[in-house]
């Protein structure tokens, strides 16, 4: 009976001395140890500082690059490897109600996470991450440790000289070809269209979903993410595309549509971060315009 006692003493103790830690000392860069865990950082993110948010993002790893700042009403709760319906779920079980939900569309093939939207949502976890910060995922010892090592190495080891330019015009000629053959890949796997009954099984779930968002006063807006040409006439892009202009026509919904601008991709579905970052800028602008 002692040994629990003190066992139970000493955990309260650590969890106490821990948490001041983490209260005072934070590592300026808090690395992830696995995409499962970027997401679980993102949903707490979501929960916490973000729960006051007017516009909300959801989508994939294609709008996860979007990066709005710190308290400008903006949250992306785009999760890598999901699609918007999951970050549509998680928004549906909480207790928030953004004015704007912004839908990215390249992906709405991808079935709803329902274990990991309901494990995010649960009350208890939800309590425990707004009232105990010292729970949440990025905080986690071995997180913090890391990011530490991270910070300490950036400061006292310089980075390697700067190659020359004989150097640098090979590695660039290298970095091309390898984009090259990678578009043909991406190309390849896009070639074939979703199968239409999946699409349109997604389309009845996003429905009855907008209604229960709708009822709840947040209003939805429809945005493709920009990705290489070459891939948005792909079968997989434009049936995708296709069925959800149809199951929900700028008609009757707000869609945010930039057909103007090409945008530099760095893999033929992601936009480098400097482009998502502009592309964020037009749809902002777009999206706070509205009444």
């Amino acid at each position: 009976m002692k040994f629990f006692i003190r066992l139970i003493l000493f955990f309260l103790i650590f969890l106490g001395l821990y948490s001041g830690f983490v209260y005072f000392l934070s590592p300026q860069k808090i690395p992830k140890q696995s995409w499962w865990q970027h997401n679980r950082v993102r949903v707490e993110s979501f929960l916490t500082e973000g729960k006051d948010s007017k516009y909300v993002i959801v989508g994939s790893s294609m709008s996860d690059r979007m990066l709005p700042k710190p308290n400008s009403g903006w949250f992306n709760l785009s999760l890598v490897g999901e699609g918007a319906l999951t970050g549509l779920s998680i928004l549906k079980n909480s207790d928030t109600s953004p004015k704007f939900v912004l839908i990215e569309v390249n992906q709405l093939s991808v079935k709803e996470n329902e274990k990991f939207s309901h494990e995010n949502t649960d009350p208890f976890f939800v309590f425990t991450r707004r009232n105990f910060p010292v729970l949440r995922s990025e905080k986690q010892p071995l997180n913090y440790a890391v990011g530490f090592v991270i910070q300490f190495t950036d400061r006292f080891f310089t980075a390697d000289a700067k190659p020359g330019l004989k150097q640098e015009k090979e590695a660039l000629e290298i970095s091309k070809k390898l984009k090259e053959e990678h578009l043909q890949e991406v190309k390849r796997w896009y070639g074939a269209a979703v199968e239409q009954k999946k699409l349109n099984d997604r389309m009845t779930y996003l429905s009855s979903t907008l209604k229960e968002l709708e009822a709840k006063g947040v209003r939805p807006i429809f945005f493709e993410m920009p990705m290489h040409p070459e891939i948005l006439i792909s079968a997989k892009e434009t049936r995708t595309r296709e069925t959800v202009l149809k199951n929900f026509p700028p008609s009757q919904y707000l869609w945010f549509i930039d057909n103007k601008d090409i945008y530099e991709d760095s893999d033929a579905l992601h936009l480098a971060y400097p482009e998502a970052d502009r592309f964020l800028s037009k749809l902002k602008e777009y999206a706070e315009s509205l009444p």
